[in-house]
This record gives C-alpha cells, sequence and structure tokens, in this order.
C-alpha cells in the first residue's frame, strides 16, 4: 500500500493511453522488451543488448473490469529460465511534472497477482522508444 501512495504521489493513471504495442526499455534494470499482439493478448520479447531478439518472457492480458478490479493488463513475466516467473500487472501512468506516458510493471512470485502487498520483487518503469521489431514465439505448453 506504501508503494501504491508514492506511485500516486509522482503518477497519475493515463487517460488515454498509448497503444501498448512498441519497444519499451526499463528505468532501472538492463531490459528492453518489444510488446505485441500475441492471441488475444500481449506479448513481450526480450531484445538484448545487440538489439537482437530473445526469448518472449511476458505475456499479458486484459482483465475485465469489475467492482474490485480495475480492467488492467495481468499476466506473467520470466526473466530467468531457472528462476520462478512473477505474476504481474502492467498499467500506464503520465508523470506529474510532464512527460511522456510511462508503462509500470510489478508483480510478486506465485500463482496469482496481489495488488495490496506493501512492496513487490518486481517493479519496473519503462519509457516507450519506437516500434517493435521482434515478434513473440508461439506458445506451445
Amino acid at each position: 500500500m506504501v508503494a501504491a501512495f508514492c506511485v500516486t504521489a509522482v503518477a497519475e493513471t493515463a487517460a488515454d493511453p498509448p497503444p501498448i504495442e512498441g519497444r519499451w526499455v526499463a528505468k532501472q534494470r538492463n531490459l528492453v522488451l518489444d510488446l505485441s499482439r500475441c492471441g488475444v493478448g500481449w506479448c513481450g520479447v526480450e531484445v538484448t543488448g545487440d538489439k537482437a531478439c530473445g526469448a518472449t518472457m511476458l505475456r499479458l492480458g486484459i482483465v475485465h473490469p469489475s467492482n474490485r478490479d480495475r480492467g488492467d493488463l495481468k499476466g506473467r513475466i520470466d526473466l530467468a529460465a531457472e528462476s520462478q516467473s512473477y505474476a504481474v500487472e502492467a498499467s500506464f501512468f503520465v508523470p506529474r511534472g510532464g512527460g511522456p506516458v510511462e508503462l509500470i510493471i510489478s508483480g510478486n512470485t506465485g500463482d496469482n497477482f496481489e495488488p495490496w502487498r506493501r512492496n513487490f520483487p518486481f517493479r519496473e518503469f519503462f519509457a516507450r522508444v519506437g516500434d517493435a521489431t521482434c515478434p513473440p514465439v508461439p506458445k506451445v505448453s
């Protein structure tokens, strides 16, 4: 909850978010994702340091709004083959000081995203820097 207040203090939810498709660069870690449509949702393909297409590490789907849910994008991210994946939620934010819309992805280990946690093992802000060029690899299992 404290983390939610901190994000609220510096950002507002975007009223008209940009298209999720595109190349997104993480602000705090060495991570670049090409997000594009795959099935009924979106997939994020890692872009390596030499601009080569890597593995599909993020899968998101729209959760329909209800009384308890804002209808954000939810899914899973696998940061490394040997590590446990994270249940994540993705939202768009406009910095209060101005600037381009950002994508924030927050997550925790386990099967379900827990929005009322005090902190998240995975939390990253992303800036859109262009169009996606890496296509997602279809999921086989």
